[in-house]
């Protein structure tokens, strides 16, 4: 739902992209049977990864699917689907929901104040079937307001509340891997708030809006520093995960895509990891 956390595709192999889109369909078939239309309107990059990404430490069964949708009316496509693809479509759906409240709140958005009505019932549904969850977003959404509202330019406070809503996301179960997947959701969720802060920097500072980054000095060199510091420590716990199915797509996103998408060049506009501020 923020557009950062994608694939490089020109560096991907096409069996791997094609699995990719496989279980990006696979989380849409989740969301349209779980809570209809308004459901595959959240679906997002971030929450595939995450599937792919769970799905390759647990491998669980899954089930292949041939068929045809709105999207793609003309020609059939491969769908996967699996204990994670259902868990990362209703993780989907609360973190959409509460971005619209922040939305509304913030800025007094229309469009979201209409969506968030139409995902209400569906939000309750997915909080009530992952209570953890929802009370880790709904927690560090509220920090990370109270932060915001007194200005706050301090980054590594800001962005820590956005890493611990991902981390608390990226922790399916308690495990003997839950430790490394909270690592690495905390620290790419830094790198998304950052990236998403600097991305908005120059357009925050036109409109008066806050930004952690509105009274600093900024270069590019320590802008790509910044960054790469936060994608070796979420790189480093996954690279304590004993992971080899989907490994192709996990690494191309982790050590490529991520980066091609921090940018105001290549930012889907469409969504916002600082959204989550106003």
């Amino acid at each position: 739902m923020f557009g950062y956390v994608r694939t490089d595709k020109n560096e991907l192999k096409v069996r791997d992209y094609e699995t990719y889109n496989a279980y990006y369909c696979g989380i849409c078939r989740e969301l349209k049977e779980a809570f209809g239309i308004k459901g595959q309107m959240t679906l997002g990059y971030d929450m595939v990864f995450l599937s792919v990404l769970l799905t390759g430490l647990y491998e669980p069964e899954e089930e292949r699917h041939e068929g045809r949708c709105m999207v793609h009316p003309l020609h059939r496509h491969v769908s996967l689907t699996n204990a994670f693809t259902r868990y990362c479509a209703y993780m989907n759906v609360l973190l959409s929901y509460c971005k619209c409240l922040d939305d509304v709140r913030d800025e007094a958005s229309k469009k979201a104040a209409v969506f968030s009505r139409l995902l209400r019932k569906s939000a309750r549904i997915a909080g009530r079937a992952y209570p953890r969850q929802k009370k880790a977003i709904v927690k560090e959404l509220k920090a990370l307001y109270e932060l915001e509202k007194k200005n706050s330019g301090n980054i590594d406070e800001v962005a820590g509340c956005f890493g611990r809503l991902i981390a608390g996301v990226f922790v399916f179960r308690h495990d003997e891997w839950e430790k490394y997947l909270s690592r690495m959701g905390f620290y790419l969720g830094k790198f998304i708030y950052i990236a998403d802060a600097l991305c908005d920097l120059d357009e925050d500072k036109k409109n008066g809006r806050y930004n952690p980054f509105a009274d600093s000095c900024i270069t590019e060199d320590e802008k790509q520093k910044l960054l790469g510091m936060m994608a070796a420590e979420c790189t480093d716990a996954y690279e304590m995960l004993p992971i080899v199915k989907n490994k192709a797509i996990i690494d191309n996103i982790l050590y490529s895509g991520i980066f091609l998408y921090a940018t105001n060049e290549k930012k889907d506009k469409g969504n916002s990891a600082k959204g989550y501020k106003g």
